[in-house]
C-alpha cells in the first residue's frame, strides 16, 4: 500500500504542473483542471502518510521508492507532453487496479483469520480526522474510505481522457 501510494501521487502533480505552465504560457484559463489534478496528488500523498503512520519502511524500501519514483516521474512527464489524454486513460486504469487491490484487502479482512493482525487494527488517528470517521473506526473503515477516493480518481481520469485537453 505504501509503495502504491508513492507512485499514485505522481500523475496528478505532473498533470497539474503541466496544465499550470501551459496556462501561464498561453495566457488562457484552465477551467479547473489544475486545481483538481493537484488536489488528487495531495489526496494520494495523504493516503501515503496514513499508511506511514502505521508502518515505517526501512532504507532499502525507501531506495526502491526513490528509484521507481524517479523513473516513473520522468517517463510520465514525457508521455504527458506527447499525449495527455492517453496518460489520463492510463491513470484511470491504474486507479481501477488500486480499487481492485483495496477491494481484495477488504475481502481478506472480512474472511476471519486471513489477516489476523489487521483485522483488529484501528484506523490511523489522522485518517479518522481527514475522513471524519467515527472515533472507533477500524482499519477496514479506513480502507473503505481510501478505496472510495481511488474510485473517484478513476472516474475523473477517464473523464479527463475523454475531453480534448490541448
Amino acid at each position: 500500500m505504501i509503495f502504491l501510494e508513492t507512485v499514485a501521487g505522481v500523475p496528478g502533480m505532473i498533470g497539474g504542473m503541466s496544465r499550470h505552465l501551459r496556462s501561464l504560457r498561453t495566457l488562457e484559463r484552465d477551467h479547473g483542471w489544475i486545481h483538481h489534478l493537484l488536489q488528487e496528488a495531495e489526496n494520494e500523498r495523504m493516503h501515503l502518510f496514513f499508511f506511514l503512520s502505521m508502518r515505517n519502511p526501512g532504507i532499502p524500501f525507501r531506495l526502491l521508492i526513490a528509484l521507481t519514483q524517479g523513473l516513473f516521474f520522468n517517463a510520465y512527464f514525457m508521455a504527458y507532453m506527447l499525449n495527455p489524454s492517453l496518460c489520463h486513460r492510463f491513470v484511470g486504469y491504474l486507479e481501477e487496479e488500486a480499487v481492485h487491490t483495496y477491494s481484495t484487502l477488504i475481502d481478506k479482512l472480512d474472511e476471519n483469520g486471513k489477516l489476523p493482525f489487521w483485522e483488529n487494527e484501528k484506523a490511523p488517528k489522522e485518517a479518522i480526522e481527514y475522513y471524519t470517521l467515527d472515533a472507533d473506526a477500524t482499519f477496514r473503515d479506513f480502507i473503505l474510505a481510501v478505496r472510495a477516493d481511488e474510485a473517484c480518481h478513476r472516474e475523473v481520469n477517464h473523464h479527463f481522457a475523454d475531453i480534448p485537453s490541448y
